[in-house]
């Protein structure tokens, strides 16, 4: 098992064919790969009181939410996850939302789609690979194609009742 600081939540919302990123603003959070056989990972985030009652709506219709992760520090690539709400306490301030989670997305799709990206784009030879260094450096979002992507087959997959 290891445990990581988490530095940043925001859900993927779809709406009329493409996924909206929502930062939401945490207090404090954490997020542990339990390193087992099904890849589960539990998210921990300490977040206002306004998100109550969506968190609450969410568990109560046994929903999933797709959220992006950037865990430890802000120049960490983020992870697409897709999450159930486990818990949720009311804090003096605030509330604490247990998310459990699977990662949605692989690194290896959101290089394929930087390229593609980059490709559709025009770049070719030298200012393909340079341009292709700058975004995967620069990558606080994974490219807007992959997130459609991944909302879709998630949505259509029908395992998962998502939000």
């Amino acid at each position: 098992m290891k445990t990581f600081k988490l530095y940043s939540l925001s859900l993927l919302e779809g709406k009329e064919g493409e996924v909206n990123q929502r930062l939401i603003p945490i207090e404090d959070g954490l997020i542990i790969n339990m390193e087992n056989q099904s890849q589960t990972w539990f998210i921990e985030a300490v977040i206002d009181h306004e998100y109550y009652d969506y968190f609450k709506k969410v568990k109560e219709n046994s929903g999933h939410i797709l959220v992006d992760v950037i865990i430890t520090s802000k120049d960490n690539h983020p992870a697409a996850m897709i999450t159930k709400v486990q818990t949720i306490s009311k804090l003096s301030k605030g509330i604490s939302v247990l998310l459990e989670a699977k990662l949605a997305l692989k690194r290896d799709v959101i290089i394929e789609d930087v390229l593609k990206d980059l490709v559709n784009e025009g770049y070719s030879d030298e200012q393909l690979l340079t341009q292709f260094h700058n975004k995967m450096e620069n990558l606080a979002a994974h490219p807007q194609s992959a997130l459609n992507t991944i909302y879709r087959t998630i949505k259509e997959n029908g395992q998962y009742n998502l939000q």
